[in-house]
């Protein structure tokens, strides 16, 4: 019977430990946010918030171009989980990006209202940038151990995958509208 019981907990551990989104298209990112840039990270740090009880990651960022909003030169992004006094606090969903990293984010401010930026619908509001071995330059914002509730079943969730030209054309039709 303990036996039975343990194995229920790690069971029920491991899927409250899962983050579970419905997908949401670039035209909904883009009216939700009140930015969405094309961006360079410059530099991220994590520490804890005043009440010592999670750990933030301040990234910031070099705008590059912007596609919708009036976003300064640079910017803070501000995500939950990280790494700060010997602890390491994780959050499925959330990409953390390194210096010099490109990346296309969809932000809005964040709920503090302490001049740092979120970014819209977790991972989903967060493409990376990268290369084709044929030149294009694609984004994805998939990232593994995340599942997708889509008609009534969860799966994997895969992100969205496309060329930058792309996306940028999407944001600024939907940004139009």
């Amino acid at each position: 019977m303990k036996l039975q019981a343990t194995l229920l907990l790690f069971l029920m551990l491991g899927i409250v430990s899962a983050t579970t989104i419905i997908p949401v298209s670039v035209e909904r990112l883009t009216n939700e946010s009140s930015h969405v840039v094309e961006a360079r990270v410059v530099s991220s740090e994590s520490k804890w918030n005043p009440q010592h009880t999670l750990i933030f990651t301040y990234t910031k960022i070099e705008v590059m171009k912007t596609l919708k909003g009036a976003a300064q030169s640079s910017l803070v992004v501000k995500q939950i989980g990280g790494s700060a006094e010997g602890y390491t606090q994780k959050v499925a969903g959330v990409r953390y990006a390194s210096p010099g990293e490109q990346t296309v984010l969809f932000l809005r401010p964040s709920a503090q209202q302490d001049g740092t930026f979120e970014i819209t619908g977790l991972m989903q509001g967060n493409f990376a940038v990268h290369k084709s071995a044929s030149g294009e330059t694609l984004v994805s914002n998939g990232i593994p151990g995340v599942s997708a509730y889509q008609q009534g079943s969860t799966g994997e969730y895969t992100g969205t995958h496309m060329q930058l030209q792309e996306l940028e054309t999407r944001v600024q039709k939907a940004a139009q509208q």
